[in-house]
């Protein structure tokens, strides 16, 4: 029988007050369903009584949207069993959504199906699983699949294989009322006036304001009804249930990161990359297309030797102003050396030297790769915490704006003339390729809180004026939405409203 359990000290539960971001909130209690049946009776029961009510995954998000704001919380930790698994003309994995990336990659890798699992479906499962994988790749393998699809992540190898909801078939969706709806890729989209939902009613919107802000909650013709879901935050519901979309694992994933003494040939380097597959070449081959600066390669750099983890990486180059990080992939090995050579030769025609990169083509050695992008936050937060413990009013200010991919280099600069000229310390890393680079201000005192805040206010302007996203994989969360409502613009400001109020009328997730 599922339990609502008081949230006090004793009871070891004040960790869910909080998530990656580094706020913490406040609840009354907390909820740990198992199945769609009990998260289901737990959102009627918060419907009933108007109680607010938080969504919780693994509350590995960044932006606050897991931390609570009074009421109950539902987490979805222990709704972490596989469902099913068929091999049509797509091989698809039926998940719980509190399973976790690594849940999902282990199952896949040991190839062992649950007990419950019928007969035909565990032979199916044994000769298949192996060959499979979920290809995104949110960095977080902690992060349960639920709560990626519900911030829209999206992770380095996004060029080649797009986000997480770009994988998911359908969902079993909880709303807000404790309606269960069984969405299934391609049966609901929206037309010119809105799109019917499957309780059999019909959201009646907008659907012809432009782009710009923020890609989430934004109908179109021709959206799809599980892409509108996601990246709705918990504010609409939650997925349940998803139905993951497996890809073949390609024979070969190679993997370079090249270094560099100024930021402003990395900056070319990765543009040359870009245009490069605007135009054809290796489109089905880049995966990922990663950027660093110094102080995060510096960051990196004076951590490893007090980490075990990180000690794995190769040496890091004090005298490096920035790095790009490169992956392909795919299943002809000449193709992707080809490749490789030309990559380097561009790098030898910027300046750079082949004794300035590091390389592999072993899962092992690329898994030291992928540690360089999960160490990036993870560092920054460990040094917010030290500030912290001094002033703990603080706060990391961070962003994930999205900018036309030809105007990044322009940000880029931006970015660091504006922090040197105002002396304040940052970190800037991430998606280059598609114009989403992270940007991570430490503020050691209220005065430089203030600074970074204008900063970035200064910032969002100039993003939402060249049509570019306020956020794009991240979330709103509690973090941003000051900033979010500061700077939509208020036609996209009230549809948004009006979707929320349309799911839930009492306000019971939030809001803005």
């Amino acid at each position: 029988m599922m339990e609502i359990e008081f949230i006090a000290a004793a009871n070891g539960y004040l960790g869910y007050l909080r998530d990656e971001s580094r706020l913490s909130g406040r609840a009354d209690n907390i909820v740990f369903p198992e199945d769609v049946s009990q998260a289901r009776a737990a959102i009627r029961r918060a419907a009933d009584e108007r109680i607010p009510l938080t969504i919780q995954g693994a509350r590995t998000g960044v932006a606050g949207g897991a931390v609570p704001n009074g009421g109950l919380i539902l987490s979805t930790e222990r709704m972490n069993r596989p469902l099913g698994f068929a091999d049509g003309d797509v091989p698809i994995l039926r998940v719980q959504g509190g399973t976790s990336f690594d849940g999902v990659t282990n199952l896949l890798s040991q190839g062992i199906p649950p007990d419950d699992w019928d007969a035909e479906t565990k032979a199916l499962f044994r000769k298949r699983a192996r060959s499979l994988r979920f290809p995104p790749n949110p960095t977080e393998t902690t992060a349960s699949v639920g709560g990626a699809f519900a911030c829209g992540a999206r992770g380095p190898n996004v060029l080649r294989w797009g986000g997480v909801a770009d994988h998911v078939q359908g969902l079993v969706w909880l709303t807000p009322t404790g309606e269960l709806w069984r969405v299934e890729r391609g049966r609901y989209y929206f037309d010119e006036t809105g799109c019917s939902l499957p309780d059999g009613k019909r959201l009646s919107c907008d659907t012809g304001l432009p782009d710009g802000g923020v890609r989430f909650l934004h109908p179109r013709p021709g959206l799809d009804l599980v892409d509108f879901l996601e990246g709705s935050e918990g504010l609409l519901g939650f997925a349940a249930e998803l139905s993951l979309r497996l890809e073949e694992k390609p024979s070969a994933v190679w993997g370079v990161v090249y270094f560099f003494e100024q930021d402003r040939a990395a900056i070319d380097f990765a543009e040359t990359l870009r245009r490069r597959r605007e135009r054809g070449f290796e489109s089905e081959a880049l995966s990922t297309l990663e950027y660093y600066d110094r102080p995060t390669l510096e960051l990196i750099r004076s951590a490893a030797p007090q980490s075990a983890t990180l000690r794995r990486l190769p040496f890091v180059n004090p005298l490096m102003d920035a790095a790009v990080q490169v992956e392909l992939e795919g299943n002809d090995s000449e193709a992707l050396e080809a490749v490789l050579t030309e990559h380097l030769e561009l790098f030898l025609a910027s300046g750079g030297g082949e004794e300035n990169t590091w390389a592999a083509a072993s899962p092992a050695e690329l898994e030291k790769f992928h540690l360089l992008r999960h160490a990036a936050p993870e560092l920054i937060n460990t040094e917010l915490d030290k500030i912290r413990q001094v002033s703990p009013d603080l706060r990391k200010t961070a962003m994930d704006f999205m900018v036309p991919p030809e105007l990044v280099g322009m940000y880029r600069e931006t970015y660091r003339r504006d922090m040197e000229e105002e002396g304040l310390r940052g970190f800037v890393f991430g998606h280059i390729a598609e114009g989403r680079l992270h940007v991570n201000l430490l503020p050691e005192n209220s005065d430089e809180l203030s600074r970074c805040r204008v900063l970035i206010d200064r910032w969002a302007d100039s993003v939402v004026r060249d049509r570019g996203l306020l956020t794009a994989e991240n979330g709103v969360g509690r973090l941003k939405r000051n900033l979010f409502c500061r700077h939509l613009r208020p036609e996209r400001l009230e549809q948004i409203r009006f979707i929320l109020r349309a799911f839930d009328p009492n306000k019971l997730l939030g809001g803005f």
